[in-house]
């Protein structure tokens, strides 16, 4: 913005204040102008980042809805691991111990936050009322704290791994050792996975809630004994 002297030599205090006037209304102009632009670049960046997030939260909906089956599938697993190596420890010569069925899988689910990253990069949430900004963070750190407590279960994948590497798990009939060795990780690994599936829950909730306009939820529970129900 430039602001330049008089062409003409001013001869009075008229042509003065006059000169001052133009010069004021000019400045005004030029502020609203940009003021204007500034608020329409903060209203388009807003804008598109309210319709890239809900994308998003959608995409992630459906993933955690798919986790839940699977969750509730590889806890009912880890759960009759349990019971059958618990009736192996209670009775090594039970036939239970020959040829025992163990299932030790778990799948990893992804979810999406680059809309989120960007918005937060570019300064959009800084731009939107204070209650919306908040409900976007609650739901992606929700997100992210299922996603983290899944490395968990990774652990104690590799944990059991290595006891079975150790103890020649698997290969023969169930000593009364290995069992105990074995009940005792897939205890930690269900109890983990009680809560992965809570914070899946929690998060599904939350994501529908905020697709349809409401407040997800304050309180859930999860049981840590059972299956998946």
């Amino acid at each position: 913005m430039d602001v330049h002297a008089p062409h003409e030599q001013i001869h009075s205090k008229k042509d003065f204040f006059l000169h001052l006037l133009t010069i004021t209304i000019g400045l005004l102009i030029a502020v609203g102008i940009e003021g204007a632009v500034e608020l329409y670049r903060e209203h388009k960046l807003v804008k598109e980042a309210r319709t890239t997030m809900r994308e998003e939260i959608e995409y992630n909906s459906r993933q955690l809805n798919e986790a839940l089956g699977k969750l509730n599938q590889e806890t009912d697993g880890i759960t009759k691991n349990i019971d059958l190596l618990t009736r192996i420890l209670q009775n090594p010569k039970t036939g239970a111990a020959k040829n025992a069925s163990i299932n030790a899988q778990f799948s990893i689910t992804g979810l999406r936050d680059t809309a989120w990253k960007t918005a937060q990069t570019t300064g959009a949430l800084t731009f939107m009322p204070y209650t919306d900004s908040r409900h976007y963070t609650e739901v992606y750190e929700t997100q992210q704290e299922f996603l983290s407590e899944q490395q968990k279960i990774l652990d104690d994948e590799a944990q059991f791994l290595g006891m079975v590497a150790k103890s020649n798990f698997g290969h023969g009939d169930v000593t009364k050792n290995q069992a105990s060795a074995a009940l005792e990780r897939f205890g930690i690994w269900r109890a983990h996975l009680v809560y992965v599936r809570l914070m899946a829950k929690i998060a599904a909730a939350d994501n529908k809630a905020f697709l349809e306009g409401k407040e997800g939820p304050h309180e859930m529970h999860e049981s840590v004994g059972g299956g998946g129900k």
